[in-house]
Parts: C-alpha cells; sequence; structure tokens
C-alpha cells in the first residue's frame, strides 16, 4: 500500500478511536501500527496522520457554538490567545503518537540485533 494511503486510513483510525474512545486511543494505535510496520518511518506517519485527525476533529468541533466559549475560558487559564490553544492541542496529538510509535520501533529493534 502507498504511504499517503496508509497515512489517509491511519488518520481515519485515529479520527475513529478518539470520537469513540477518547485521547488515550491515540497511543494505542500508534503503538499498534509501528508493531505491524516495523519501520523506521512508522514514528513519522503516526505523527502525520494524528495530525491530520485531529486537525479535522477540531475543524468539526469549530461549527458548535460553544467552541468559542470554551476556547475563550482556555485562553484564560493558559496565557495564550485561542489559537495558541488549538495549536497545544495539535502538538499533545503529535506528541501523543509520535512517542509510541517511537518506542515502539526502538524496541523492535532493540530485540531484532
Amino acid at each position: 500500500m502507498k504511504r499517503p494511503l496508509q497515512i489517509l486510513l491511519l488518520a481515519a483510525l485515529f479520527a475513529a478511536g478518539t470520537l469513540l474512545l477518547g485521547w488515550w486511543t491515540l497511543p494505542i494505535i500508534a503503538a499498534a501500527y509501528a508493531l505491524l510496520k516495523r519501520d523506521r518511518t512508522a514514528p513519522r506517519d503516526t505523527m502525520l496522520a494524528a495530525t491530520f485527525a485531529w486537525i479535522f476533529l477540531l475543524s468539526r468541533s469549530m461549527s458548535a457554538p460553544a467552541f468559542s466559549t470554551l476556547l475563550e475560558r482556555l485562553g484564560r487559564i493558559f496565557p495564550l490567545p485561542g489559537i495558541g490553544v488549538l495549536l497545544l492541542t495539535l502538538v499533545l496529538a503529535m506528541l501523543l503518537s509520535w512517542s509510541a510509535a517511537r518506542v515502539i520501533t526502538g524496541f523492535t529493534a532493540s530485540t531484532r540485533t
């Protein structure tokens, strides 16, 4: 399967997992993907897919009227404007998926040698 299609399908899986079960599905799916792929590009692929998935989820949520209120309240907690809070959310998704896949690729690489 070509890499862009893999990333797109992985992004769909990340989005569905996040919608159905919550944010903690990101590292689980990323670890499973890295275990199946067994390639050093798995962390980068999972990071891209998680970013695309959460951009989709955030853009879908932006149409809700309470979203701007939520961003305003979060902006008071963090000394950031609303866009900063959104970027932090994307960084969280990127780090969760990348780190889980990186741990697995490091573990599988060390067991092969």
